[in-house]
């Protein structure tokens, strides 16, 4: 009686560990949803430094200086034609108004990707970000509204083999200025 009951407990647990198994299967969207990729910020364009177009690149010529931050409150859900997973998540970001930056409000271009493991970019985006200059302010602190994007999924690619990640959209200029400066 003793052997049933050992085998039996054996055979529950063994029923409660496939179980387990089977939701962390890739067919399973709980498995792709729990492993929501973390978004990153691209090294060489969290910094966005603009001048007034055709004078030199000084202080006085000097527009905007913005930086990203980070990315926050990122989540994952299932995207509405069931397809895929909705990935939405808000940017922080800080902005110096410059001597030239004589509109009180601009628009700040950002990009994000989503690239899979190799580096190989999939999918691209294009979102702007206004931020705005109160009265007597030169700098501003903005979190953005939710940016969502689309993951595809399916048993060959889960939501956790994907890379996403975030930088202002750089002329080739503002890029190499980026680049020769290094992190600030």
């Amino acid at each position: 009686m003793r052997k049933m009951l050992g085998a039996a407990k054996m055979l529950g647990l063994m029923g409660l560990g496939m179980m387990g198994l089977a939701a962390c299967s890739p067919g399973n969207t709980d498995d792709l949803l729990l492993a929501c990729p973390r978004p990153g910020l691209l090294p060489d364009a969290v910094d966005l430094t603009r001048y007034r177009q055709g004078q030199a690149p000084e202080l006085t010529s000097l527009e905007i200086d913005a930086r990203l931050l980070g990315v926050q409150n990122g989540r994952c859900q299932r995207s509405r034609d069931n397809r895929g997973i909705a990935m939405q998540f808000s940017l922080l970001l800080s902005a110096e108004r410059g001597p030239a930056g004589t509109p009180r409000s601009q628009n700040l271009p950002l990009v994000i990707a989503v690239t899979n493991s190799q580096g190989q970019i999939l999918s691209r985006q294009q979102v702007e970000q206004t931020v705005s200059f109160p009265a007597n302010t030169t700098t501003t602190r903005v979190t953005s509204e939710p940016v969502e994007i689309i993951l595809p999924v399916s048993e060959a690619h889960r939501a956790r083999d994907y890379r996403v990640v975030v930088g202002f959209l750089l002329t080739e200029q503002e890029l190499a200025a980026n680049r020769r400066r290094g992190p600030r």
